[in-house]
């Protein structure tokens, strides 16, 4: 049953059906569709990003699958803001990213990683301070340079120069300044602001995602080395993610999609590659909880007034 989920055909139009008709079943106000075509859009990077790079070397649409189906089942996340670009943004950097393994040319590509972050810190300013973390996973991907640092930082300003003359035209240059006392001054670490509907998908979905991400790095010892580098560079960025989650928690709505967007392949990659007795059981637990979490979601969302 693993196997046939996780390398079948239908897998893929099972999760696409479910997803719709619970996008149906929730939609509000006709601004959900953006959300719901923005997801769409993550589904397909997810789909080219393991055909580019052969993240998983079995034929598999379990990782897009699984986004759509998490997606779907958090009705939370519906509702339109600009956070709902942050997954597109992250598959956008991650693909930059992998581009940027042991290339001769790795400044733009790099230059189009820190676009995309300071595109993205446009819309949560506590994004900036992924930049290390982004440095370092550079250099396991053999990319960093003192020509692809400087060309990071390049990327990185580059949104806020674009900001700062249009600001300056406006005769108002204290918008510019925003994002870094923001950053100056975080929100107190707070858990009472999450739902009871946030606390229970955070806590079974970021469960999943945890061991198979743990499952999925153990067992990459018999990759190739390429794949190994940017299994462990999605895993590390997913760590970032999580990590800045939990230190502002009020920004739970604008960080777990990106999540969920980067978990969906070392989810994908373990449940694709790894056949025993542990998966086995844990694919049929995760299943389970995945399908109550969206059974509760719906009916938390549908009778809350």
């Amino acid at each position: 049953f693993q196997y046939e989920v996780a390398t079948g055909r239908m897998t893929l139009p099972v999760a696409i059906l479910i997803a719709l008709l619970v996008w149906g079943a929730t939609c509000r106000e006709w601004t959900e569709l953006l959300p719901m075509a923005l997801c769409a859009t993550g589904t397909y990077l997810l789909i080219e990003l393991n055909t580019t790079f052969a993240l998983i070397h079995t034929r598999t649409t379990l990782p897009s699958a699984l986004f759509l189906t998490l997606y779907a089942f958090c009705p939370f996340l519906h509702s339109y803001t600009p956070a709902v670009w942050l997954p597109v943004l992250f598959l956008g950097i991650l693909f930059a990213l992998f581009q940027s393994y042991e290339a001769f040319y790795a400044s733009t590509p790099v230059y189009h990683v820190f676009l995309l972050l300071g595109l993205g810190s446009l819309i949560t300013p506590f994004l900036l301070y992924l930049i290390p973390l982004v440095y370092i996973v550079m250099g396991d991907l053999r990319s960093f340079s003192i020509r692809t640092f400087f060309a990071g930082l390049v990327g990185i300003a580059t949104p806020y120069l674009f900001l700062f003359c249009y600001y300056l035209y406006q005769e108002n240059l204290e918008p510019v300044w925003t994002p870094f006392l923001t950053l100056a001054h975080p929100m107190p670490v707070d858990y009472s602001v999450l739902s009871l509907s946030q606390v229970i998908s955070g806590s079974i979905i970021l469960l999943i995602i945890a061991i198979c991400s743990i499952r999925s790095l153990i067992a990459t010892h018999q990759e190739k080395v390429q794949t190994r580098i940017m299994l462990r560079t999605l895993i590390i960025l997913e760590a970032g993610i999580l990590l800045l989650l939990l230190l502002q928690p009020h920004l739970f709505n604008t960080l777990f999609p990106v999540l969920i967007a980067l978990g969906a392949v070392p989810c994908g990659h373990f449940f694709a590659q790894t056949y025993n007795r542990f998966t086995r059981i844990f694919f049929g637990t995760a299943l389970f909880l995945i399908l109550a979490l969206g059974l509760f979601n719906l009916w938390m969302h549908l009778f809350s007034f």
